[in-house]
């Protein structure tokens, strides 16, 4: 009798705990191990093209960073021989000074071959060359003085010439060189094609700027700066790890190989038949295999004008394949490619897949027996730990959890009675301190507050907020946004207020007038203290204000009573010093005198 959704539906509410874990264990495994398995090997194929093009765009991207940083120095050397040149701190023109300014720049140049100038007046030249052999520098220049045939100088540690050395046999002409004619048709940074150079018999490739006069308009000559290719970059490509069997390679638009990461001589023939070897000639078969294979699917490299991420089939393998151009924006324009066989990412896939089914397996059979503890095991200690928490949850402060067997589950059970007795304790000793304290701050008789640096109040109590004539607290603190203005009527007592708090960090018994919210003044006695963190930084003031109006009217009252008396004090005592004198025998002896005295005769 087939099982209906009902009866499953049932069955599955009937399920005790244990054997829930189980089943969701074991299923859950069983399932993960099946899909891991058949995604595994179903997207090998995808994982390994993604890979790969990930491996293969980071491999590009550093050699044409590497590019990019390897020839931007000689267009660097070339900007400050210039303005040298044009400020005459090179004397290319007569060769007597100069040569340590280039020296230095060939120092901390190593892949710099020769770094020089040319004069537009009658092609004098002079520069500062790297000797293949041993890397040693060597002055060399032509001009009139010498017929034009150049002069070479060994240079000391300060690039200072020391010794001649043999002179060439060719007349030189500056102007007649590829790197000077390439800077002036550019009127600007140029690149010459890749050369095999004059004194050093390498492959070589120039940067040249034209100098200008301090107005601009007028040529005064070109300087250049030759790197030689391709050793010092070479080195940078075979480090790379691209695959067991992968390569690297950098060619023009004319198919030369200009950098290899093997060891293949990039230049073929002896003498002046020496050229650039074409990467269709190339004896590596992955090189020759790459080069045949864009040929054919381009037909010219020069179409080659954005990157390419393809693939081609070479001697019964697929090979990945990327290009990128590469320019400088000074005449550069180069392909860097990289070809990596599939087969050097597929073995190390296969293994892995392989190793994580055998993994997925052990762990499954595992995990089923480890489920079948663990469902046993924690069945009843977390259910008596969900019961508790959700007794703990409806308010039922006083729940506790029997100790387990299983040394974790007991230190769960102990754990948990101890945070239930700590959090029961902790609600009724924070429910009194809290009524406490509410009860105290609600019915204070004096005003509570809390105040920020900024001088305004951060929360008040009723008898505070009625103090000062607001309808409520909220009211007092959102009205309130300057203390200074709106509460003080005297400014000077805010400011010496202020100072004692900061002195003192607290101040008691502090008498000033104050504004209420009628615009009434009032007479208040404060106590404020600040309260700081355990940094020493305020955090806010806190401080009570109580109303002594009466009491201040009072002694104003009192003062000018006593001012009055003091008055009429004054005045009965006047009177009783004018009662002595005229009581006294001497002031009646002399009125009677006076008395009998005739006021007419006496004037008369």
């Amino acid at each position: 009798m087939p099982l209906r959704p009902k009866h499953v539906l049932n069955s599955l509410k009937n399920l005790s705990l244990r054997n829930l874990l189980l089943i969701a264990f074991a299923g859950q495994l069983l399932g993960v191990v099946s899909l891991v398995g058949y995604l595994s090997l179903r997207n090998s194929q995808q994982t390994v093209e993604t890979l790969a093009v990930q491996i293969r765009q980071e491999l590009t991207s550093r050699i044409e960073r590497e590019l990019q940083s390897y020839f931007e120095t000689p267009h660097e050397i070339n900007r400050l021989n210039a303005a040298a040149f044009s400020r005459g701190e090179l004397d290319i023109t007569n060769a007597q000074f100069g040569e340590a300014q280039i020296y230095q720049q060939m120092k901390i140049s190593p892949n710099v071959a020769f770094a020089y100038c040319g004069s537009s007046r009658r092609g004098e030249f002079f520069g500062v060359l790297r000797l293949p052999e041993d890397g040693s520098l060597q002055l060399s220049y032509s001009n009139r003085a010498n017929k034009f045939l150049r002069d070479y100088f060994s240079l000391d540690v300060a690039g200072l010439r020391t010794f001649r050395l043999p002179q060439s046999t060719k007349p030189y002409d500056a102007r007649q060189r590829p790197w000077y004619r390439a800077a002036v048709s550019a009127q600007g940074p140029a690149w010459t094609d890749v050369y095999i150079a004059f004194t050093t018999g390498l492959p070589n490739v120039t940067a040249s700027l034209p100098v200008y006069d301090r107005t601009g308009q007028q040529l005064i000559g070109v300087c250049a700066t030759d790197v030689v290719l391709p050793e010092e970059f070479r080195n940078f490509l075979s480090s790379l790890k691209i695959g067991n069997r992968g390569q690297a390679f950098v060619l023009d638009r004319n198919g030369n190989l200009i950098a290899n990461s093997n060891d293949e001589p990039l230049m073929v023939g002896e003498g002046d038949q020496v050229r650039s070897l074409q990467v269709m000639e190339s004896q590596d078969p992955l090189v020759q295999g790459a080069g045949i294979y864009l040929q054919n699917t381009f037909g010219d490299f020069a179409r080659i004008s954005r990157p390419q991420r393809r693939s081609f089939q070479l001697n019964g393998e697929r090979q990945f394949i990327d290009v990128v151009p590469f320019s400088d924006g000074f005449g550069l324009d180069w392909l860097i490619v990289a070809v990596v066989p599939k087969v050097d990412f597929m073995g190390q896939i296969y293994a892995n897949t392989r190793t994580t089914l055998l993994l997925a397996l052990a762990g499954l059979l595992v995990a089923i027996a480890l489920a079948i503890l663990a469902a046993r095991s924690l069945t009843r200690p977390v259910s008596e730990v969900c019961q508790a928490a959700e007794g703990i949850a409806e308010g039922n402060l006083e729940q506790r959890v029997t100790p387990a067997p299983i040394r974790e589950m007991r230190r769960l059970a102990r754990t948990f009675n101890s945070m239930a007795q700590q959090l029961q304790s902790s609600f009724q000793d924070l429910r009194i301190a809290e009524e406490k304290y509410r009860s105290i701050y609600e019915n204070a008789l004096e005003g509570i507050f809390q105040s920020s640096q900024e001088g305004h109040f951060i929360s008040v109590n009723p008898a505070m907020a009625q103090l000062y004539g607001y309808s409520s607290p909220a009211n007092m603190v959102t009205s309130i946004e300057n203390i200074a203005k709106q509460i003080y009527v005297d400014p000077e007592g805010r400011d010496t207020f202020t100072r004692l708090l900061d002195e003192t960090g607290e101040v008691k018994d502090f008498e000033y007038r104050s504004y209420r919210q009628d615009g009434s003044i009032i007479w208040v006695e404060e106590n404020t203290r600040a309260v700081r963190d355990n940094t020493g930084e305020i955090l806010y003031f806190e401080g009570i204000v109580k109303d002594i109006t009466e009491r201040k009217l009072r002694e104003i009252e009192l003062q000018r009573q006593l001012k009055e008396l003091q008055i009429e004090i004054d005045e009965t005592q006047k009177a009783q010093d004018v009662a002595k004198i005229t009581e006294s025998s001497y002031f009646q002896e002399l009125q009677s005198e006076i008395n009998q005295i005739d006021v007419d005769n006496f004037w008369g």
